[in-house]
């Protein structure tokens, strides 16, 4: 028992001496002897945002405060086309039907302050009714202003009670790959993520030739952003530093439905050129050249031609048409419309689109390596796609159906439609064909210029009667010479009996 207290007597001895070491060499070192003493006499100084300097600011907190409240949910609700169960059959058949209604879901933008409202055509084209939200939650009946299947882009209205905040246009020909851009809008509208931010920056330009669910847009020059854009921000605002909106979020792409940072929104110049006409007449009125089979000019071509900048060419002149009248001609290779070079097909087809009707607009081609100016007169597309549209010649009834096609006069308007080109020597073309009849077996389709029938030559529908009525009870092949839809001239043997 005595060494065991001598041990224990020890043990506190040692640690009361290397307490008293410890307590030595912080008194020394100048160093609180509890951690709780400094911090009660001294407290961590905390940040002060106000004086934070502007180099460590987010640049994007000034452009949201700007366009945030601008930015509204938009509802577009349509009856639905749904049957239902047996159970709602049995309460139809007692008059106890509720309609259904389909509803879809995006994001718009106010600019202008009475109430005008930008956002995408897929976002309201399937709704009869449209509802506003704004970001006070007051919510406003709508109505469709205008809308441009061909671009995407529709206009719509409410009548608020008090003048609202606007985004303003800027200008997308001026974005600059890599530059930063925020978006603004509702994704996934039924859990209520209203006016979500998201910032990235410009990852593409130009972008083309893309499908999405909502179909084939016509006129494609699409923003390519890795900001987040989710179902719910179709129609919102892609915005650049200065607070303006240089796009309308449009789609994504993506394996899953969400974002995975390929974003697409539609340049806001496109929105410069058909927002008027929406509003004035609720459709765009659009240029028309009359020219056809427009694609781009090939590198190696340029190359051949010793043509520095890009061009664009065609196979195809409407008679009649202002291309026509102006003097082009098939092949010619365009460099320059309205005195601005000429970047891709797709740019070309809008540019002329975007001509008012009626305006004198030069342009500049190559010909034979001879560069020439020549000036159009601008016309109204949709004047000309009605025209198009009808038949000017109607076949009369023997001319229906002889070896299983129907034809008429070859006019213009007609051509155009089935997308082939009347010669100067007239002729009939095809406008339909029953199938497994003599005339597909030979294969014959809509299209085809018939320009002679057992060597009577065929200028005009007069001259196909006559040639049908001397052939018409042979009992073998029938001979003909026609101009496929290439635009080649082949002959062709139609046997009656088969």
């Amino acid at each position: 028992m005595l060494g065991a207290g001598r041990r224990a007597f020890s043990s506190v001895l040692f640690a009361l001496l290397f307490i008293l070491i410890g307590i030595i060499i912080a008194s020394m070192m100048d160093l609180p002897a509890t951690p709780m003493a400094r911090e009660r006499a001294e407290p961590l100084p905390t940040a002060q945002v106000s004086d934070r300097p502007a180099d460590f600011s987010t640049p994007f907190i000034n452009v949201v405060a700007a366009a945030r409240d601008a930015v509204v949910n938009i509802t577009a609700e349509a009856q639905s086309n749904y049957r239902g169960s047996l159970m709602d059959d049995y309460f139809r058949f007692f008059g106890l039907d509720h309609p259904r209604y389909q509803r879809s879901y995006g994001t718009g933008f106010i600019f202008r302050e009475e109430g005008y409202i930008l956002t995408n055509n897929h976002v309201i084209a399937n709704g009869g009714r449209i509802t506003v939200t704004l970001s006070n939650n007051e919510t406003y009946p709508a109505k469709l202003v205008g809308a441009d299947p061909a671009t995407d882009l529709a206009v719509i209205k409410i009548d608020p009670k008090s003048d609202l905040p606007v985004i303003p246009f800027g200008h997308s020909e001026e974005l600059e790959v890599g530059e930063w851009v925020v978006a603004i809008g509702n994704p996934f509208p039924q859990q209520g993520l209203d006016r979500t931010v998201t910032a990235g920056v410009v990852s593409a330009k130009n972008r083309k030739n893309l499908r999405f669910a909502e179909g084939n847009v016509q006129y494609q020059n699409y923003i390519q952003t890795d900001a987040s854009i989710n179902p719910g921000n179709s129609g919102g605002p892609l915005l650049n530093l200065k607070g303006e909106a240089v796009g309308v979020n449009a789609a994504i792409s993506s394996p899953t439905g969400v974002s995975v940072g390929i974003g697409f929104a539609i340049p806001i110049d496109y929105a410069r050129a058909v927002v008027p006409d929406l509003i004035a007449h609720g459709s765009v009125v659009r240029g028309w050249l009359g020219i056809s089979d427009i694609r781009d000019v090939s590198r190696d071509q340029l190359d051949d031609l010793r043509l520095s900048g890009p061009a664009v060419t065609f196979d195809k002149v409407l008679r009649g048409s202002p291309a026509a009248m102006a003097g082009l001609r098939p092949g010619d290779l365009i460099t320059k419309y309205d005195n601005k070079p000429v970047t891709d097909a797709s740019d070309f087809m809008f540019q002329v689109a975007s001509t008012p009707i009626n305006t004198s607009v030069p342009m500049e081609v190559m010909r034979d390596g001879r560069a020439l100016t020549l000036n159009v007169t601008i016309g109204d597309r949709a004047k000309a796609m009605e025209t198009i549209s009808e038949r000017t010649t109607q076949p009369a009834p023997e001319d229906n159906y002889w070896l299983g096609m129907a034809v008429s006069e070859c006019s213009p308007q007609l051509a155009y439609r089935l997308g082939v080109e009347c010669p100067e020597t007239g002729g009939v073309i095809v406008t339909d064909v029953l199938r497994n009849s003599p005339a597909d077996n030979s294969n014959l389709v809509p299209g085809v210029i018939i320009l002679e029938i057992d060597k009577y030559e065929i200028g005009t529908l007069a001259d196909y009667r006559a040639a049908v009525a001397g052939v018409k009870n042979k009992n073998k092949p029938i001979s003909l010479i026609v101009l496929d839809t290439e635009g080649n001239m082949r002959w062709a043997a139609i046997d009656p009996r088969r």
